[in-house]
């Protein structure tokens, strides 16, 4: 494999692989309220994503760059110290030490992507349907890292701890009746996470798995609206985009036939991946801490 494939692939799957091992004996019975048993998994595919993304950011650096604003100074300094940042925080996930330190600080992080670049581009290009798709993504995965947060602080204010649970609980219902509607306005793209690539030819009936998605995703993010749901909810979600990663977007990662292809399909595994553990992260904030990590 190219260097571009070959570390993020060989990092997103060895932290994916720690994680599992190191979370195993927190595996609970499977049953529809915990996302059949994967809620406590959240955090691992977190880890594995950022560790991913972090191969990403080394090997193409200049590239990446050229996302960071104009006015930045040192923007390939910088897509390096973001691919340093993912991976300390995936280490922190899987070792299971200092977590309250590297999810908030990778939720200002994400905050910050947000604030500087996707805001912004949503703000100046208000048509374009995918600025304002990936403005919510980064926010949600900012918030998912603030909920992790949330689930393993020391809390001498349980106040705190409600707060952050509530304010999760609101934007994923938002966020995934959104995300819903999306898959009925345009079910020609790639089901899951909302993008602009048009779904694989051998995918078999595309149009219904995106409208059945799409469906999907605004009965959960309705039922996030009611608490007593919420963390189901939240937890089929995660469920829902590990199958889609599963079965649509790691079979494309075998059927690419070059560098680019590849790419793209790490993309779309590790982006949906991200997104199921981020969902996974707040079903478990939502409904118990995990009292883990320092």
């Amino acid at each position: 494999m190219a260097a571009p494939v070959l570390w993020p692939t060989l990092l997103g799957l060895g932290v994916l692989i720690v994680g599992i091992f190191t979370y195993r004996r927190d595996l609970q019975p499977p049953t529809l309220h915990n996302g059949f048993g994967l809620v406590v998994l959240g955090p691992v595919f977190v880890a594995a994503s950022l560790a991913a993304f972090a191969g990403e950011h080394f090997t193409a650096a200049t590239s990446l760059g050229q996302l960071v604003p104009k006015w930045l100074p040192a923007r390939v300094f910088i897509a390096y110290f973001v691919g340093v940042a993912h991976l300390a925080a995936a280490l922190s996930f899987v070792a299971r030490r200092c977590v309250r330190w590297s999810s908030i600080l990778l939720a200002v992080m994400f905050a910050l992507f947000v604030l500087l670049m996707d805001l912004p581009s949503a703000i100046t290009h208000p048509t374009v349907r995918m600025a304002w798709s990936l403005a919510a993504r980064e926010t949600t995965f900012a918030i998912g890292a603030l909920a992790l947060f949330g689930t393993v602080m020391s809390d001498p204010r349980p106040g705190l701890s409600k707060t952050i649970a509530q304010v999760a609980r609101f934007w994923a219902a938002f966020v995934l009746v959104f995300y819903g509607i999306e898959h009925f306005l345009h079910p020609e793209f790639s089901p899951g996470v909302p993008d602009s690539t048009v779904t694989a030819s051998w995918v078999p009936a595309p149009l219904a798995i995106a409208y059945a998605t799409g469906g999907i995703l605004v009965v959960l993010g309705l039922a996030m609206l009611a608490k007593e749901y919420a963390a189901a909810a939240a937890a089929l979600c995660g469920l829902l985009m590990l199958v889609l990663t599963l079965g649509l977007y790691v079979p494309q990662f075998f059927l690419a036939r070059d560098v680019a292809q590849h790419v793209t399909a790490l993309n779309f595994v590790f982006d949906t991946l991200l997104f199921a553990g981020m969902m996974l992260v707040v079903s478990r904030g939502i409904g118990e801490p995990l009292h883990d990590g320092a």
